[in-house]
């Protein structure tokens, strides 16, 4: 005997898990994209006055405040991954053949292949020995080869000035955090003096308050030396960071010694707008900065092998 349900019952009934549908969490459906970090590209050119008149102003080691901080990392360079980990292979000496002596019809022979040349020369491939070379478009704080800098003018001008020289220029790309996530870039320019440099110091470019600002942060020193031996004197440097001082020649030959004549700082903080030219004046230098932003390419598809009549082709993987 079937039993009959009134409509408005059957009304309730649905209303009722409509709403605990409704209330449910909801599973399986595609969420949103997270938004894509913001990425920068910087360029920045540091240069000295040859014509200032220092002189009129004061430098006093009193008011002397420089420093590294704690989170300083240098620009990695494309020469520090291609170079070779032990240069000894390229310093033997390759052993001058025995002269033979000239005779009337002399018999054609196989002169054997130095040694040094076979060591020296390309090595068997090896599936152990590979090489990851940097990738440029996806990676952060790598020195960016020529092609893709922008003040190629700029510094072409300030170099044909007499009163203008260049002490340091770079550019890099990185991500575009908070003060606290970024971490500053440690930089030496400008002629040497033994170990230390004319010009060094750090920058940090992090994000500002509002969405279309970003914050540069300058912590330079400009010190000017001359050769003779040290004496006792009111400047003095800061300890050389581990991540700069590894990259010094170590020659190994005697090391001039030089004195502390002056110090003069430069230290600035602006407040920047994406794509636009910034010049950070001061007695001594001027700095030379822009920051575009840089859309970080998606990953390249992984190939796998296809087999296909007897060859081996490669396809991209699709996502």
């Amino acid at each position: 005997m079937s039993r009959r349900i009134s409509p408005n019952k059957t009304a309730g009934r649905m209303a009722s898990l409509l709403a605990l549908i409704i209330m449910l969490p909801v599973f399986g459906q595609a969420q949103p994209a997270p938004a894509q970090e913001p990425w920068v590209q910087v360029e920045m050119t540091l240069f000295t006055y040859e014509n200032a008149n220092l002189e009129a102003e004061v430098w006093s080691p009193e008011k002397l405040a420089i420093g590294f901080p704690d989170n300083l990392i240098a620009l990695q360079q494309l020469a520090d991954v291609l170079q070779l980990s032990d240069w000894s292979a390229l310093t033997g000496s390759i052993a001058p053949q025995e002269p033979v002596a000239a005779s009337a019809s002399p018999a054609p022979a196989a002169s054997p292949e130095p040694a040094a040349v076979r060591e020296i020369g390309p090595r068997p491939y090896a599936p152990a020995e590979s090489v990851t070379l940097p990738d440029l478009d996806r990676e952060g704080f790598f020195a960016l080869p020529p092609a893709a800098h922008d003040f190629v003018t700029t510094n072409r001008t300030l170099s044909q000035s007499s009163a203008h020289r260049i002490v340091y220029h770079n550019a890099w790309r990185q991500p575009l955090r908070r003060r606290s996530a970024t971490p500053a870039i440690g930089l030496q320019g400008g002629r040497e003096f033994a170990e230390r440099a004319e010009v060094e110091g750090s920058v940090l470019v992090h994000a500002g308050n509002t969405r279309d600002r970003l914050v540069l942060e300058a912590s330079l020193w400009l010190t000017q030396f001359s050769a003779g031996p040290a004496v006792s004197s009111a400047w003095s440097l800061p300890v050389l960071p581990a991540v700069l001082a590894q990259r010094q020649n170590q020659s190994g030959t005697p090391t001039e010694i030089y004195q502390i004549n002056r110090i003069i700082e430069f230290r600035q903080s602006r407040e920047m707008r994406l794509e636009q030219f910034h010049y950070l004046d001061h007695p001594a230098m001027g700095m030379l900065v822009q920051v575009t932003p840089w859309q970080v390419p998606p990953p390249p598809e992984p190939e796998i092998p296809v087999q296909e009549s007897g060859q081996a082709v490669t396809q991209p993987v699709a996502p």
